[in-house]
């Protein structure tokens, strides 16, 4: 999966010998200024929001003053394919400052991957050096210079570029010091910026629930498909399937919004059914606005976790609906990952490939989140106002 992203331009200017400069923040942020290697492995997780595992990583300079650009995320692939991810990175980085207003002038690479068990981060440098290589060649082909090219691995960084091992050793250097707080990290505390911890941790936590938990709940979707199937076949059977799910979901919302934390196997896995359909996750989408976007939020990872076994890419809805909250509520982080999550299921699920794309452009949720609240007001002037909170009664309360 690929990931890519344009921060905001940073507030001030260093001087044309120090690139670059990350931006840290949205309102008079603080500027730091990544003199040495050791700098630039150390802001990597600040710029991203978390710790990057087994990823390849482009960050776009721009001017001579060497600001920051845009940056592409990919997942480090089988040796046999570095030739096709190298030229991939070139392209999406390319194509993703080009967006923004221009090409990039230059670029740091990141490889980033943590050792096996008996491994040791100087064999990951070294295996991984060939990419390097393949990577600095592509970007100058495309005539776009390499800055630096680095390897994290287990806390340590190592230079693909620079040979003067007074300032990098071979045997690579922590990327901090042990009870040291570096400028970068410094700047991030105080501009509010969190690392959430490692991409790998991220996506384990969307992963379905495993042992116990997933026999009850696979139970429970073979059990409400024949009954969903029966409805369907009826005449008028879709639309009040439609008005059912939307009931359980505004419930649900509710009841999260009351600090409930789970719901019932039988109902999560109608709400996850009735969601496969296009119009009815529509309606789900709904919900976007504070304070209740939050528990939104939290129903759509629940649901997500909850598509086990052979219904594990029925969660490519909810993780786009997790996707969506997260993106209007800024958080871009969590909508890349929910959102890559949901295409690595379903290839070919519109609603999240659309959203996707419009995240790596750099596009805002504005217009959509109008558009969505236009319709439901619609909706309600029609006489379509949905009693939230309240259950079908063919359905009944769900216990927890």
């Amino acid at each position: 999966m690929n990931e890519h992203s344009i921060p905001p331009h940073s507030a001030a200017s260093p001087s044309p010998s120090d690139p670059p400069v990350p931006a840290l923040s949205a309102f008079e942020r603080p500027v730091v200024r990544m003199r040495s290697p050791a700098d630039m492995a150390d802001a990597l997780p600040y710029l991203l929001g978390f710790y990057p595992s087994d990823s390849v990583v482009a960050l776009g300079l721009q001017g001579e003053r060497r600001r920051q650009g845009g940056s592409v995320r990919v997942d480090i692939p089988p040796p046999g394919a570095w030739p096709a991810a190298a030229a991939e990175v070139v392209g999406f980085l390319l194509a993703l400052s080009e967006q923004r207003d221009r090409p990039p002038d230059a670029v740091i690479v990141y490889l980033c991957q943590d050792p096996g068990p008996a491994g040791s981060p100087q064999a990951v440098a070294e295996r991984l050096r060939p990419l390097s290589a393949l990577l600095t060649r592509a970007f100058t082909a495309a005539g776009v210079p390499v800055h630096e090219s680095l390897c994290l691995s287990a806390g340590r960084w190592f230079s693909y570029t620079c040979t003067d091992a007074t300032c990098c050793p071979p045997e690579g250097a922590p990327v901090r010091a042990p009870g040291s707080t570096s400028a970068v990290a410094a700047a991030a505390a105080f501009a509010g910026i969190q690392v959430r911890g490692t991409l790998s941790d991220m996506h384990r936590e969307l992963e379905p629930v495993v042992a116990d938990a997933a026999v009850p709940l696979l139970h429970a979707f073979e059990r409400e498909m024949p009954a969903i199937s029966a409805e369907l076949d009826r005449e008028g059977g879709r639309e009040r399937l439609r008005e059912t799910t939307v009931m359980l979901i505004d419930a649900a919302v509710v009841r999260f919004r009351h600090g409930d934390s789970r719901l019932d196997d039988r109902e999560a896995a109608r709400i996850v059914l009735g969601l496969q359909d296009r119009l009815t996750r529509d309606r789900a989408a709904e919900w976007l606005d504070p304070p209740d976007v939050a528990h939104a939020a939290r129903l759509w990872r629940y649901l997500a976790r909850r598509c086990v076994g052979p219904f594990a890419d029925h969660a490519a809805a909810p993780l786009s609906l997790l996707g969506w909250t997260a993106w209007v509520t800024g958080d871009t982080v969590t909508a890349r990952v929910a959102l890559g999550r949901a295409l690595s299921l379903d290839p070919t699920y519109t609603f999240a490939s659309l959203l996707y794309e419009a995240i790596n452009c750099g596009a805002v949720p504005d217009t959509l989140c109008a558009t969505l609240r236009a319709e439901r007001a619609a909706r309600i002037r029609r006489g379509g106002r949905r009693r939230r909170g309240r259950l079908p009664r063919c359905l009944g309360r769900s216990a927890d």
